[in-house]
């Protein structure tokens, strides 16, 4: 198959050199090569996605997460620009802000008061500082990623220097909460895990997280930002029982519009009264009103079941293909179905996969998980393992052409 053209792509790439430093523009780095993946999208609809050249794809990042009902949603856009029209941000508090926490919070077992944000970071930051109030505490413990704040860096040199010793990093297991915890008794006010960093979820394992931090007079929170929505029957901590103190929710709650929440116990929460936490676009009502109208359909559609359903379905076939042409890949759930991802044992044979993908139509990420939406449909399966199963045959022949090269090498 021809190679597609990204002449477009390249010739922004030219102009952003001079504009962004690195020449991109956050996560926006380059996937493979300038000439092996497009550089730049200029609009999305459902599942799909349209480069600068014109060429059409099937979407599996979706912004990285933000988007689980699919791009352009017109329901959501529809009650966001609504609102919009009404004066999006107004100088008092609205009645919208009362409904949205009302409606997010019957969600999850457990919270009883919120605040709301802008973003994922913007939440995790939120969620530590009021735990550090709560108990009087500085020193906090995280598992995962969790944003781009200093605290999530602290061993970065451009970060204030001392961070490495207030916030610490552990592994997403009970042994390796409980030596840190030991370690650091009477000291920790917060125990933060992303879920999707539990590579095994369980009842015991999340039960037994909860269980220690609160066992250490720690704060239990649990940064849902990437699964909150998306993970049958709606969160991970609804799927595995676990009641944390507090909760972070962004991406998926607006479906492309800017808003993320820390809600929880009111024993917790009521700790960030009076505290500074505000800022200027915070109680933005437009994505407020995105977000009641996403809750609607998460409700109304079985959105959670429909994500799981296709991921797990295209777990298996892409599986079934790297077993098919004998390359060394791995398909599976970070940490379930609606979140796949595709790893490679061989660098080569990754490029070859993923640039084989894009030519043919369909845009998969080589290092970040996947998002399944929505609007992705058994026919964009379908059509994804068919061109699935055709990069495998291409990054098998390139796996066993290295092999022979080697064996040549090793045996003159």
């Amino acid at each position: 198959m021809d190679a597609l053209s990204y002449e477009n792509s390249r010739s922004l790439r030219r102009r952003a050199e001079a504009l962004f430093p690195g020449g991109h523009h956050l996560s926006s780095r380059p996937l493979l090569g300038p000439d092996a993946a497009p550089l730049y999208l200029e609009r999305g609809r459902g599942c799909r996605v349209w480069d600068v050249d014109g060429h059409e794809y099937v979407d599996y990042f979706m912004a990285f997460g933000p988007f689980l009902l699919g791009y352009a949603d017109e329901e959501v856009d529809a009650a966001a620009i609504h609102q919009l029209r009404r004066g999006g941000l107004l100088s008092l508090s609205h009645p919208l802000h009362l409904e949205f926490l009302e409606r997010l919070l019957a969600r999850f077992p457990g919270a009883e008061m919120g605040m709301f944000f802008k973003t994922g970071s913007e939440a995790t930051t939120a969620a530590l500082r009021i735990a550090r109030r709560a108990t009087g505490r500085r020193v906090v413990a995280r598992c995962g990623y969790h944003g781009w704040h200093d605290w999530c860096l602290p061993l970065a040199a451009e970060v204030p220097a001392g961070l490495d010793a207030q916030v610490l990093e552990c592994a997403a297991n009970v042994a390796s909460l409980e030596a840190l915890l030991t370690a650091h008794a009477g000291q920790v006010a917060a125990v933060i895990v992303a879920p999707e960093m539990v590579r095994a979820p369980s009842v015991e394992v999340f039960a037994g997280l909860a269980g220690l931090a609160r066992a250490h007079g720690a704060v239990f929170v649990m940064d849902e930002v990437k699964t909150a929505l998306r993970i049958a029957p709606g969160s991970m901590q609804r799927r595995y029982g676990v009641v944390p103190d507090l909760t972070t929710v962004s991406k998926a709650l607006g479906n492309g519009w800017p808003i993320a929440a820390v809600i929880g116990a009111r024993a917790v929460m009521a700790s960030a009264a009076g505290m500074h936490l505000s800022a200027t676009y915070h109680g933005d009502t437009a994505a407020m009103a995105a977000a009641i109208a996403v809750l609607d359909i998460v409700e109304r559609d079985e959105v959670a079941e429909h994500v799981w359903r296709l991921g797990a379905r295209l777990i298996d076939g892409l599986n079934a293909a790297a077993a098919r042409h004998g390359v060394a890949a791995e398909a599976y759930g970070e940490p379930l179905p609606p979140m796949p991802f595709l790893r490679f044992d061989r660098g080569e044979a990754r490029d070859a996969f993923f640039a084989a993908c894009v030519a043919r139509g369909v845009l998969l990420h080589p290092r970040h998980m996947w998002f399944i939406s929505r609007a992705h449909t058994d026919a964009d399966i379908e059509r994804t393992l068919e061109v699935a199963d055709e990069a495998m045959g291409i990054a098998g022949a390139l796996s066993r052409d290295a092999a022979v090269t080697v064996g040549v090498a090793l045996h003159p």
